[in-house]
């Protein structure tokens, strides 16, 4: 094999990497947000809101 498809085939894989960080990322900042607005406003303490302005 070329030094040339050796080395488009790890920037593909490189690439692909990259982008599969990312996506997970993404899907899991996603959760935690979804997490955050299923609970609902919390107190600094960390209990549930009981009052709102």
């Amino acid at each position: 094999m070329s030094q040339t498809v050796i080395f488009s085939v790890g920037i593909v894989v490189f690439a692909l990497t990259i982008w599969g960080a990312v996506m997970a990322g993404g899907i899991w900042l996603g959760q935690v947000d979804d997490a955050n607005h299923q609970r609902g406003p919390v107190e600094s303490d960390g209990e549930p809101k009981t009052t709102f302005p």
